[in-house]
């Protein structure tokens, strides 16, 4: 087992067993924002879940959409609507983090066997001596495809 695994789960195991002053302390000191109004085994599930997620990422966006539509579906069926859960159980909280890179900064990323390192400039940041205006479009030419530049580097929990 990895040093990351095993203090991962020595943090879940202390969670199981916050009350829930502490509990909501936890939770604001990891930078979730307000915790939501759950009952306290629902609210510590939850808060292991965005750990891990800290950890090991969460669902792909394509499957989160996937989630959304089902629930919607769910909720359209007037039998399924009553047991349904409400619409602000069906996910949690995104994380209310705002991360601001100073001047200098260097973003560091394995993509497919290759080191992409990204310098912050004043006016934006530059990957092998060009100039970007986001961490999105550098994702974008490193990936072929449509990422969230800071969820790409690392440095935004979901999105």
């Amino acid at each position: 087992m990895r040093d990351a695994d095993v203090m991962l789960a020595a943090e879940l195991d202390a969670i199981a067993n916050l009350s829930l002053p502490d509990l909501l302390e936890q939770w604001h000191a990891l930078g979730f924002g307000e915790a939501p109004r759950l009952p306290l085994p629902l609210l510590q599930r939850l808060l292991a879940q965005l750990v891990q997620e800290r950890v090991y990422g969460g669902l792909p966006a394509s499957d989160m959409r996937k989630l959304d539509a089902a629930a919607r579906e769910v909720m359209k069926c007037p039998s399924a609507a009553s047991s349904a859960p409400t619409a602000s159980l069906h996910r949690p909280p995104s994380p209310l983090r705002q991360v601001t890179l100073a001047t200098g900064t260097r973003l560091v990323r394995e993509w497919n066997g290759r080191t992409i390192s990204v310098d912050v400039v004043g006016d934006g940041f530059v990957w092998n001596d060009v100039r970007y205006r986001s961490l999105s479009e550098i994702a974008r030419t490193v990936t072929g495809t449509r990422w969230s530049g800071p969820r790409f580097f690392g440095i935004a929990g979901r999105g």
